[in-house]
């Protein structure tokens, strides 16, 4: 990494702008005004993980997980990995430099703006043309691009089997991962991916283009300050802007007070949520739909099992765990399979198990009676032929978006007990069994979903609770991404208070959403610079061209 991050010990009292997160949104932000030269901080509360220092035996990645929500608040605070244990869905999630980048798949689909439109999203959105010019924006700076020579991998032609049994076929949708070594948009180096599958628990080979080797490295560069283990307690109005109190992860019991006139809300849509729930409650004057219409944009994951041939799903880890003579797993998710129909979309991606959740399969088998299957799998281990012939399946659609956020103990809960029997979560289940069914395969539905296992569905794309709208009486945020101030009128808001992450799209996307999310926050930072009398140098292209070998 081209910089080193501080703790909220160093900080300034002041700032022209403050960033609470680091991920999609709050990396553009921060990245952006910089740009405009301002002088930024930074508030991030994980760590800084550095490729080759993220978890990899089951040891050490329980030690990097805390649990938030209805549960009691457990693990270090500063972990990688966090479980929000709602009513009806729990919500997997990271913190560290980069957010959410740091342990997703990756994939980088533009949404139907079609459907967006509508969904309802506010008409500036869908037609001055800036969303779209955001994604250009981001495709750019993360560097999105399909796996390519996919044919090697035994997972690609699984899902190529696998449609063709429906009649359909696999597509390869664009990823930020670097298939080739070099300098990035941002002056970082990057390494190839080594195709071993662990995406999704952090990449140790240093491939994915993630938000701090891109959006925040750019940030830096331009003069921004990152303060990681930084926890946002609060925030609040001045006479003179906002105060941001946070807590110094780094010295337990320690806090700091930083005020600037700019404060952009990027702590992920929990995080996010929780901060104006709270300013909610000591008198900020927000919206009356403020933790209204969550969505977890129809996610689901199902197991297609006894596959005929071997698709080798299981991550083998960075070192290297493959057994002597097994084939490259690949990207975590490479391809996906289009079920969409007139009644909404509906995709279907590939993913590897990591070791630890394949080890769990014995006692699933063993929680359901069945024996001999759990014998046969103790004693084969996560990389023999039985696992070999089992292929996670992500299941992303939509849905109603009418879950709740709530504060339950100061933390934020979500409440959606209906989720599991939502009609566009069942349409869509119904679907991929039948896919799997078709090429002889065994569905085997959301093992996270069984009692034994806390009965909640696990889900990885929470949005909304402080969505968009084109009034105060619609939505919590502007379509500028400007919080709304019922104290101004129906399109009064808060000067200077942005919400720059998935908290504040309206419904489901339909697709995975980190464009999406990347997307708005470009087009709301485009528009800021406006508002504020900035310009925006270089009219927001990046600071190097397109990636070049390492010499």
């Amino acid at each position: 990494m081209p910089f080193a991050t501080k703790t909220i010990s160093a900080a300034m009292p002041v700032y022209d702008a403050i960033v609470i997160g680091s991920g999609y949104g709050g990396g553009v932000a921060a990245c952006r005004l910089a740009r405009m030269g301002f002088q930024v901080a930074v508030l991030e509360q994980g760590r800084h993980w550095r490729p080759g220092e993220f978890p990899t035996t089951a040891k050490a990645r329980r030690q990097a997980t805390r649990l938030t929500g209805r549960a009691p608040k457990l693990g270090d605070p500063t972990g990688l990995y966090y479980l929000s244990v709602g009513k009806g869905l729990t919500v997997f999630g990271a913190s560290g430099l980069g957010g959410g980048s740091l342990i997703n798949a990756g994939i980088a689909l533009r949404p139907d703006m079609a459907r967006l439109r509508k969904a309802g999203w506010p008409e500036a959105v869908i037609e001055d043309g800036l969303f779209q010019r955001g994604i250009g924006l981001a495709e750019e700076m993360l560097d999105v691009a399909p796996v390519p020579g996919p044919e090697r991998f035994p997972k690609y032609a699984g899902m190529c089997r696998t449609a063709e049994a429906s009649g359909r076929s696999a597509l390869l949708p664009s990823m930020t991962i670097s298939h080739v070594p070099g300098v990035n948009h941002s002056g970082v180096k990057q390494n190839a991916c080594e195709h071993c599958g662990d995406c999704w628990s952090g990449c140790n080979a240093g491939a994915k283009n993630t938000i701090g080797v891109t959006y925040v490295a750019d940030a830096v560069s331009n003069g921004a300050s990152v303060f990681c283990e930084s926890r946002v307690q609060s925030i609040a109005k001045t006479a003179r802007g906002w105060e941001v109190v946070v807590e110094d992860l780094s010295a337990p019991g320690a806090s700091v007070r930083l005020e600037a006139p700019i404060v952009v809300l990027a702590a992920g849509t929990l995080g996010t949520n929780e901060l104006l729930l709270k300013a909610q409650q000591r008198g900020l004057r927000l919206s009356s739909r403020l933790g209204q219409n969550f969505s977890a944009n129809g996610d689901d994951l199902v197991v297609a099992g006894n596959l005929d041939v071997p698709v080798n799903a299981v991550a083998t880890g960075f070192p290297s765990q493959r057994p002597a003579g097994g084939r490259p797993v690949g990207p975590h998710s490479m391809a996906m399979i289009d079920l969409g129909d007139e009644d909404g979309p509906v995709w279907v991606h590939d993913g590897t198990m990591l070791t630890m959740m394949a080890a769990l399969a014995p006692l699933k088998e063993l929680l359901q009676l069945k024996l001999g299957t759990a014998f046969q799998l103790l004693w084969q281990g996560v990389y023999g032929d039985r696992l070999s012939r089992a292929q996670l399946l992500y299941v992303v659609s939509h849905d109603d978006a009418s879950g709740r956020l709530v504060l339950k103990n100061d933390s934020v809960v979500v409440e959606w007990p209906g989720y599991s029997a939502a009609p566009e979560r069942l349409r869509a289940e119904q679907k991929v069994k039948a896919l799997i069914e078709a090429m002889g395969g065994e569905f085997n539905a959301n093992p996270f979903a069984m009692t034994a296992f806390g009965g909640n569905r696990i889900i990885a794309h929470p949005l909304g609770g402080c969505g968009m709208g084109e009034s105060v009486d619609a939505g919590v945020v502007a379509p500028d991404g400007r919080v709304f101030d019922p104290e101004k009128g129906p399109l009064g808001v808060h000067e200077g208070l942005y919400v720059c992450d998935g908290a504040a799209i309206p419904t489901a996307v339909g697709v995975s959403p980190l464009l999406t999310i990347t997307a708005l926050a470009e087009r709301a930072m485009i528009l800021a610079s406006r508002q504020l009398g900035r310009t925006l140098d270089t009219d927001m292209q990046p600071l190097l061209p397109l990636r070049r070998a390492a010499m």
